[in-house]
């Protein structure tokens, strides 16, 4: 007999990595997370890095933008087109020819939609002015900081994450809002 240890009282899904995303009723698990969470990401055509919100000084309209897929991606297939509101209003999907330009005029920065992420995975992430934000003391900098399959690959380590996938760490993330001690 199992015990029911809590439930779900929301699921997110993220179609493009620091975009607000979608509260969902339900979704495909795979080994590789929520069939089409973080299915894209943007990454600055300048840098080659993926665009992140751990940097809102150069990132800071992120979390002004939202990503809806415009259906229900399904396990083994093609991720189908995502509609991209950003911020303005501006209301444009994936698979659009002007994307890049779009997204590109809104963020003041060259910028393209990408399926995969790069082999070297690497972010611009700020370290705010607080003691004890970071355990290696640093504050008021940005670092670049490897990520996904990329960080795993660094530290010799195997990784739960896939190559060209944009997740940070783990493929799912599950939040409570409340512990047993």
């Amino acid at each position: 007999m199992s015990e029911s240890v809590g439930a779900v009282s929301a699921l997110w899904r993220f179609p493009v990595k620091s975009f607000l995303g979608e509260k969902v009723a339900e979704a495909d698990v795979t080994e590789r997370g929520l069939v089409g969470d973080r299915g894209r990401a943007l990454i600055d055509t300048s840098t080659g890095k993926v665009v992140s919100a751990k940097n809102p000084r150069l990132w800071p309209d992120m979390f002004t933008c939202r990503a809806e897929y415009i259906k229900e991606p399904k396990a083994g297939g093609e991720l189908p087109p995502v509609r991209i509101t950003l911020g303005d209003g501006t209301i444009v999907l994936s698979d659009a020819a002007e994307i890049d330009v779009v997204l590109s005029k809104f963020f003041g920065r060259e910028v393209t939609l990408a399926q995969s992420a790069p082999a070297d995975f690497t972010i611009d992430q700020y370290h705010p002015e607080i003691e004890g934000a970071d355990p290696e003391g640093r504050r008021d900098r940005v670092v670049d900081q490897k990520l996904g399959s990329a960080l795993f690959e660094q530290e010799g380590i195997p990784s739960p994450v896939e190559v060209g996938a944009f997740f940070d760490l783990f493929p799912m993330s599950l939040l409570t809002t409340s512990t047993n001690s």
